[in-house]
Parts: C-alpha cells; structure tokens; sequence
C-alpha cells in the first residue's frame, strides 16, 4: 500500500507558480521547483506528471482562484509566450479562458502587462501614456 500524501497540494502549487511566474517555464528547473516545495523529484513527477503538468496545474489554479492579480497575468504571459504554439492542452486552457472574459479591452490590458512584466516603463508610466 502506498503511502498517504503528506502536503499541502493547494501551497505546492502557490509555491511552483511563484518559480514559473519570475522565470518563465523554460527558464524552471526541476531543482527550481524541488528547492522551493521541498518536495522530492518523485513526489512532484508523482502528483503532475510533469513539468508541463506542475505549470498547467500552477496556471489553472491562478486562473480559477485569483483572475486579475499579477501573478496571474504573468503565468498567462509565460503559457501564451512559451507553451501555447506547441503545446495545445495549455492552448486550449488559455482559450477557454480569454472566451469568458467580460472585458472588451482584455487585449489593452494583456498589453499593459507585457509592458509592466518587461520593465521597460517607469513607474509614473504604470498606466500607459494612451490611459
């Protein structure tokens, strides 16, 4: 008989979207995400069956718990940059949910995030020089 699952799977997946939300999913390690969960490699193979499944589980969680904060914005960044070209379960993720969006502007405001997630405004410019 196994043995029972000793973490906290909604903490885990806070802690591996911090880790793909500053360093993108090509830029996580494995080790990235063994150091900061404390868990062993087997344990997060075990539980996402992937480093792709440790990101969707990261990015379905934001975006079903926490749709407009910043570190939301930036795993949808990181999946539509990196993963969602090739990669069509994250694809589809993404999809299902720019068609629910309300907001007429969602493309202003992924723009505006692009901008603040680069670095290349100033802090007075936060809001765009269009707003």
């Amino acid at each position: 008989m196994g043995r029972k699952k000793s973490f906290n799977q909604q903490e885990v997946i806070a802690q591996m979207s911090q880790v793909f939300g500053q360093y993108g999913f090509e830029g996580t390690s494995l080790d990235d995400l063994v150091k900061v969960t404390g868990l062993l490699r087997g344990s997060l193979y075990s539980e996402f069956g992937s480093k792709q499944g440790m990101f969707i589980a990261s990015l379905s969680a934001n975006l079903e718990n926490h749709t407009r904060e910043t570190l939301t914005w930036r795993l949808l960044l990181v999946a539509m940059l990196e993963l969602t070209p090739n990669n069509q379960a994250v694809r589809e993720i993404v999809r299902r949910w720019y068609e629910n969006q309300d907001s007429t502007d969602i493309s202003v405001q992924l723009g505006q995030q692009l901008l603040n997630h680069s670095g290349i405004l100033s802090e007075g410019d936060k809001y765009g020089k269009y707003n």
